[in-house]
């Protein structure tokens, strides 16, 4: 039976694209493990996502910042523009990558960007570079496809034990854990950070502010389970009110349809679907008395960290990578149980013993009803985190982790 030209097209895509993921496989480097190196040896390139506001762009501004910090010269490479993620001007100085043998580039780039990346990069596999894959995940087991882009890396760089973990049980090279450094403005030019606030006047409202990005699928970062909880902790009280700043949710219409019918009835309740500059979130994190944040799972929690280095006091789930900074003697953890993972919004597919935080909402909302009522317990825990913060993510970690064994 003939093929229809709509068949047809679909074959010759499918075609294609198995054409040039083969192609890429034969070209694109196949660095062998390295677990040592000087940094002397070539260039250091710090490539990602410096245009953009998303985490693993903001994760590679911190890493290019820290290797300055630490007094080493990396060049700084984006792209934000190969992956349709242009959403700001750089805070860093940007270069290109050097026609260099060897050297060594730190990718921030997720395992589905990779080969696009080092294409565009211009790195090939007569290239005798040592390529670190700087990769972030969410939940207790890793894609077993991301096999093949470590293939194209000579190791890899999780930002939490937690993730650590996940990516050497699937992976075959070396995994290191380098936690993102978070603490006082760096010494490199750019970035914006939350400044210093004066308190507010006894009279203003307790700002409580829960932040999540729907690409970063909003089940995982759980806007609704915070919206229970403040609800649930503050019944008939008008002094409170709740900021849940989103972005991208337009893209999940089902879950935004059900945030906006819980949140539309409450006058408290701010219900933000936007891209904030850099300084922008940072004033607005710099307003709250409470970052929420009752998540299923996270990486690292990199908000988190910054709001703690700020001196903000925060709730936030008890497990996953922020345990990798977060304390009982620094912060406040939510109680949970683990279930399957089950996403609705399609960002997070089930797979068999994948698990990830069910968060009380119950002992949410009493833990947040006391730090209302104990403005004292909320600054020490404030206090406790600014003071760790520095000494648990140091920038001093991403030199160190280029030579450590």
């Amino acid at each position: 039976m003939a093929l229809g030209a709509a068949e047809v097209r679909a074959v010759l895509v499918s075609f294609t694209s198995v054409l040039k993921a083969a192609i890429r496989k034969q070209i694109l480097p196949h660095p062998p493990a390295q677990l040592r190196s000087s940094t002397s040896a070539g260039p250091l390139v710090v490539a990602g996502m410096f245009r953009s506001m998303n985490g693993i762009g903001k994760a590679a501004q911190l890493c290019y910042e820290s290797l300055i910090e630490s007094g080493l010269s990396p060049i700084a490479v984006d792209t934000s523009g190969y992956l349709n993620q242009v959403q700001l001007p750089a805070s860093v100085p940007l270069g290109s990558l050097p026609p260099s043998m060897p050297g060594t580039l730190i990718l921030f780039a997720n395992p589905p960007e990779v080969e696009r990346c080092l294409m565009a990069l211009g790195l090939r596999r007569w290239h005798r570079w040592r390529i670190i894959g700087a990769w972030a995940w969410e939940t207790s087991l890793a894609p077993p496809e991301w096999q093949r882009q470590a293939d194209f890396v000579s190791e890899i760089w999780a930002p939490s034990a937690f993730v650590a973990t996940a990516f050497s049980a699937a992976y075959d090279k070396p995994v290191k854990t380098v936690p993102h450094a978070v603490g006082p403005p760096p010494a490199a030019p750019g970035g914006a950070h939350i400044p210093e606030t004066p308190p507010p006047p006894q009279d203003a409202p307790l700002h409580i502010l829960t932040i999540g990005d729907a690409r970063s699928s909003l089940e995982r970062k759980n806007p609704l389970a915070a919206l229970a909880m403040f609800q649930q902790a503050f019944v008939g009280n008008s002094d409170v009110r709740l900021t849940l700043k989103c972005r991208n949710l337009s893209l999940y219409p089902t879950y935004a349809t059900k945030l906006m019918a819980a949140a539309g009835g409450d006058p408290r309740v701010t219900v933000m679907d936007e891209t904030l500059s850099e300084a922008a979130l940072a004033t607005l994190l710099a307003s709250a008395d409470i970052l929420l944040a009752p998540h299923r799972s996270e990486g690292f929690g990199l908000h988190l960290a910054e709001a703690m280095a700020a001196g903000k006091c925060v709730v936030a789930t008890g497990w996953s990578g922020n345990l990798e900074f977060m304390t009982e003697a620094n912060s406040a953890l939510l109680p949970f149980r683990l279930i399957p993972v089950s996403d609705e919004t399609g960002v997070y597919a089930p797979k068999p013993g994948a698990v990830w935080a069910d968060p009380d909402i119950a002992a949410g909302a009493e833990i947040l009803a006391s730090l209302a009522a104990d403005p004292d317990r909320r600054k020490q825990l404030g206090e406790a985190a600014r003071q760790s913060i520095p000494r648990r993510l140091p920038a001093s970690a991403y030199a160190r982790a280029l030579t450590d064994a």
